[in-house]
């Protein structure tokens, strides 16, 4: 119990799990709520007229996203907030509204609906639109540190439990120099952050330019695709996000070490 309570409650490795639900009703939901006016879904015709609103393309979504990531993202739209072109509001919320009057099984079956669209591409879903730079219809914020890269890729995960040393083990002695020495990839940085209850990790990718970024993402190589496979075996499923500025920094004019004397 001890431990437990240092976790803030929350077991390791613990997230929701949604029964199964419908995924013919959950598309039914997902028409009748007005999701397709926002989320374009390849091989979907809601109506004839295309998506007209800023969400972010569904298509893929099911094959990089567990089911508790869709069924918070339903019900609270501001857990992760992704600064895309027209996705927030200038208070820095998400445009995403909320369905308060949805029942369980209502959510259970849009879930299921999204779960499904996995498109039998192994990549899709990684990249989604590049985040505004500072300044740039976006919230101000204090500038990033100057970095030789332009383009990121986000994990947010926990690592599986009993697998940390391993993990550390794996990226020290040969994990970095294999990831590194792909083409367009500079730098690779992982931050915990324990300020929202259970502990996440998030590592962030910087690449040379969004070419780059795009090329690792959807390689066919087998020893990148292998690289990929080794990372994540030792943490739980995650999503992707891709930004054009580092989404996590320390502002250095805001930063200061008391100076011993």
């Amino acid at each position: 119990m001890d431990a437990l309570h240092q976790l803030g409650g929350v077991p390791p490795g613990w997230q929701v799990s949604p029964l199964q639900g419908d995924v013919a009703a959950g598309r039914r939901s997902f028409k009748d709520l007005g999701c397709a006016s926002c989320h374009k879904v390849a091989g979907e015709k809601f109506s004839e007229s295309p998506p007209t609103g800023p969400g972010p393309e569904l298509t893929g979504m099911g094959a990089h996203h567990p089911a508790a990531y869709f069924l918070e993202s339903i019900i609270n739209p501001n857990a992760i907030v992704v600064d895309g072109p027209g996705w927030i509001t200038e208070q820095g919320q998400s445009m995403m509204p909320v369905y308060p009057d949805l029942t369980v099984t209502q959510l259970e079956d849009l879930v299921a609906y999204l779960i499904s669209l996995t498109s039998g591409d192994p990549h899709a879903g990684h990249s989604m639109p590049p985040a505004a730079n500072p300044g740039e219809g976006s919230i101000e914020r204090p500038l990033p540190p100057a970095t030789q890269a332009s383009a990121f890729l986000t994990q947010r995960y926990e690592v599986l439990p009993g697998r940390v040393q391993a993990f550390e083990a794996w990226f020290r002695d040969e994990g970095a120099r294999r990831l590194l020495a792909v083409d367009g990839l500079l730098t690779i940085e992982t931050f915990v952050d324990a300020t929202r209850g259970s502990p996440s990790v998030t590592t962030v990718w910087g690449f040379r330019d969004n070419a780059a970024l795009l090329a690792f993402v959807n390689s066919n190589d087998a020893a990148t695709i292998a690289l990929g496979t080794e990372f994540d075996r030792f943490i739980t499923p995650h999503d992707h996000k891709v930004f054009r500025t580092p989404p996590v920094y320390r502002a250095e004019d805001l930063s200061r070490q008391r100076v011993s004397r």
